[in-house]
């Protein structure tokens, strides 16, 4: 095989496995999540649901203040996503960013006149 032959085929397979990998972090994402919020009316647990594909994230976000269908993307374990829901105030637009490791998932809810942040584990449902 001659030299440049070998870089090509190296290449080619570094891509592979980098693109393997890729795929097998953002299935990681997917899933049943039990969250801890610190909101500003105390320790919230919050449940979410996401599912993904390539790089577009949907799922679902549900406490005792309602539940909400959601639209975002994930990145290398790295999701955003923003959803509307009613508050002691009225509605608002929540902005969540947040980051999955494994069976942890962690971040901060900015519901525009503070943030929240939020820890929480994968959960069977």
């Amino acid at each position: 095989m001659t030299h440049l032959l070998r870089h090509r085929v190296a290449a080619m397979a570094a891509a592979l496995v980098l693109s393997a990998w890729t795929a097998f972090a953002q299935d990681t994402v997917a899933g049943h999540w039990t969250l801890e919020v610190d909101s500003p009316q105390g320790l919230m647990k919050v449940g979410l649901v996401l599912t993904v594909d390539g790089e577009a994230l949907k799922g679902t976000i549900a406490s005792e203040m309602g539940e909400s269908a959601f639209t975002g993307t994930v990145k290398d374990g790295a999701i955003s996503f923003t959803f509307d829901m009613s508050g002691p105030q009225g509605p608002m637009t929540i902005t969540t960013k947040g980051t999955v490791a494994g069976d942890d998932i962690k971040g901060e809810l900015d519901y525009g006149m503070g943030v929240a942040p939020f820890t929480g584990k994968r959960s069977e449902q």
